[in-house]
């Protein structure tokens, strides 16, 4: 593999919480299942190399997997994660077809938000084939998947293979398709290399910034976005900010679907408390809690 071609990528998999995101990367990158639920807070950036062959040529195809938070409603973490990617999974629930209208309802429109209109490279993939009782579901959400890939693929037609599609079912559990989901999205990049301009990751940094400063926090659940957003600052450590918010959400035990101000409140000081043990100068503990709490006092 000495003489193959070398790309780097950043790839964002979007979706409706519990489609199973973080499950479908820890299959692909480290060939592992968990029953348990974790949902995801912030981001984590997973790694792996994808070995494939398009137009003749042998590539190595390294992709920077971010598995972002599924939760509506917290845009200025999940743009800031979008920005600068080459590609996009977007995932669907096989089992719950509401999953479906989260991509056009919420996903796609944010994705073309950030990325100023030129979506990157995308994959459809429905998870989950493993808890199919009929083939009922998987057909409506094939028709669906063809649908939009008509809609939003077809800047690359010609630049495919012939049997390429930009659409897969999988399951995480059995790890049916999973390899083959990410090599497509790999190949669909690709494709569309040449025909990336270089402008497009500034594009998505600058778009990114405006969605967080034009952002009035006017609900709970965007206070929260705040805090999630601005945490590896004070930590400067992405993470350590991760590890913070995990633990915390997990110690409080509520949904961050729904916050109310007081589980908000408890999310604040938990978060602040954990920078302050890992070392956060205590003069911006301060300042960002008088931020953050300045927000929050206009729900009590």
């Amino acid at each position: 593999m000495g003489n193959d071609e070398v790309v780097v990528k950043k790839i964002v998999l979007l979706g409706d919480s519990a489609v199973g995101k973080t499950s479908l990367i820890r299959r692909f990158v480290h060939d592992q299942f968990d029953d348990a639920y974790i949902s995801t807070i912030g981001a984590k950036v997973s790694k792996r190399v994808v070995a494939t062959r398009y137009k003749d040529v042998d590539y190595e195809v390294k992709l920077m997997v971010w598995d972002i938070i599924g939760s509506k409603g917290f845009q200025s973490t999940q743009a800031k994660h979008i920005a600068g990617a080459d590609g996009a999974i977007l995932l669907v629930d096989l089992t719950d077809p509401k999953t479906r209208a989260g991509l056009e309802d919420y996903w796609i429109p944010l994705l073309r938000e950030v990325t100023g209109g030129i979506i990157p490279s995308l994959t459809f993939v429905g998870n989950k084939m493993d808890l199919l009782a009929g083939e009922e579901e998987a057909q409506a959400t094939v028709e669906f998947f063809r649908q939009m890939e008509a809609k939003y693929c077809d800047d690359f037609d010609g630049k495919l293979e012939t049997d390429q599609k930009a659409w897969i079912l999988t399951s995480a559990k059995t790890g049916e398709n999973v390899e083959r989901s990410f090599e497509t999205l790999a190949i669909n990049m690709l494709a569309a290399n040449s025909f990336l301009d270089p402008m497009n990751r500034q594009i998505g940094v600058a778009k990114a910034k405006s969605i967080y400063e034009s952002d009035g926090r006017k609900t709970t659940r965007s206070v929260m976005d705040l805090v999630i957003m601005e945490l590896p600052h004070l930590v400067k450590s992405t993470s350590k900010s991760t590890d913070i918010l995990q633990n915390c959400i997990s110690r409080l035990g509520f949904s961050k679907d729904l916050p109310k101000p007081r589980n908000v409140l408890d999310f604040v000081n938990c978060v602040l408390s954990s920078a302050s043990e890992a070392g956060a100068n205590p003069e911006e503990v301060q300042k960002y809690r008088d931020n953050w709490m300045k927000h929050l006092s206009k729900f009590k």
